[in-house]
């Protein structure tokens, strides 16, 4: 996979957040694309991998916390509780994020407070998706629009850009990929303005999709009615 060329906006007082769980194929490359990135700190949460995840990560500098709680979404939410910078961020440790957004981001947070990725916005499509997938990111991305009234066009793709203050203020449940839309919702309850931002999903560099449709999709649509039911 080509790396990208950058145009560099300081992201010295940006977190960067990874969740892995045998990335070793594929992190090497994500680190190393982030290099001339100056991000304050790079943290990875790992699901107690059992490939050399653990050692790339610490051979590229970056803060390595062994999660302590089941669940993707569990593992994001330590790196977001353990991380210092101003503004917090995430990736996924496969390669198929686009680092470059995180400049887009970071140059649109001064006029709005949010700023959420989209792989579909303007109609743009996943490498990543299949018919199921593809329906069922649909369908929740209605359902988000719909009861949570949120203005976004892709409810399952985790790539925001926060800042680390608002974060604090609201208090997400979630251990499983219901995370995705819990913390978009909790953050629009604050009375905050969002941007829907398009980031392109690229081929994963390497690994499979740890996304069970069926599965996570009944998780996620039990979460939405729990989340809901508190709002």
């Amino acid at each position: 996979m080509k790396q990208e060329r950058i145009v560099m906006t300081s992201l010295s007082d940006v977190s960067l957040i990874i969740a892995t769980y045998n990335e070793g194929s594929s992190l090497d490359y994500v680190l190393s694309e982030i290099e001339s990135y100056d991000f304050k700190e790079v943290i990875i949460v790992d699901g107690h991998s059992v490939d050399n995840t653990v050692e790339i990560a610490k051979k590229h500098g970056a803060k390595v916390f062994l999660q302590t709680t089941e669940g993707w979404g569990a593992a994001v939410l330590e790196g977001f509780q353990n991380a210092t910078g101003e503004y917090l961020t995430y990736m996924d440790g496969d390669g198929s994020y686009r680092p470059t957004s995180i400049i887009e981001m970071k140059n649109n947070i001064n006029k709005y407070d949010v700023v959420f990725g989209s792989r579909y916005k303007g109609g743009a499509k996943s490498p990543d998706d299949t018919f199921i997938r593809s329906l069922g990111n649909s369908l929740f991305t209605y359902i988000v629009r719909k009861v949570f009234q949120i203005d976004i066009t892709d409810s399952l793709f985790f790539f925001p850009f926060i800042k680390k203050i608002d974060f604090d203020k609201i208090e997400p449940k979630s251990k499983d990929f219901t995370i995705c839309i819990e913390i978009p919702v909790l953050l629009k309850n604050l009375g905050l303005n969002y941007l829907d931002l398009l980031s392109t999903e690229r081929k994963r560099y390497a690994g499979v999709t740890k996304v069970h449709a069926f599965i996570d999709g009944t998780k996620i649509l039990y979460g939405i009615v729990k989340l809901k039911l508190r709002s």
